[in-house]
């Protein structure tokens, strides 16, 4: 909340809030961050719904260092 994250890697399946949960709550409280899913949920619907509460990426698990290499430098993230 204090800002600090520049960039945020996100399951959808945690405990307490779930990772749509996460993505609303940082809508409603303005907090910016390049948010990227990791997650098994591969499904269609769950990587439309991610996209559109503010995330940039959607990776599916298990990740690859090159697949996290090449969704970073597409953002910019890393050079």
């Amino acid at each position: 909340r204090a800002g600090k994250a520049d960039v945020m890697f996100l399951d959808l399946t945690m405990p307490e809030m779930d990772g749509y949960q996460v993505l609303e709550a940082m809508q409603k409280e303005g907090l910016n961050s390049f948010v990227i899913v990791v997650t098994a949920d591969i499904q269609p619907i769950a990587q439309e719904r991610v996209l559109k509460l503010g995330a940039i990426a959607f990776v599916k698990k298990p990740v690859t260092a090159e697949v996290m290499d090449s969704v970073l430098k597409q953002y910019g993230v890393l050079l």
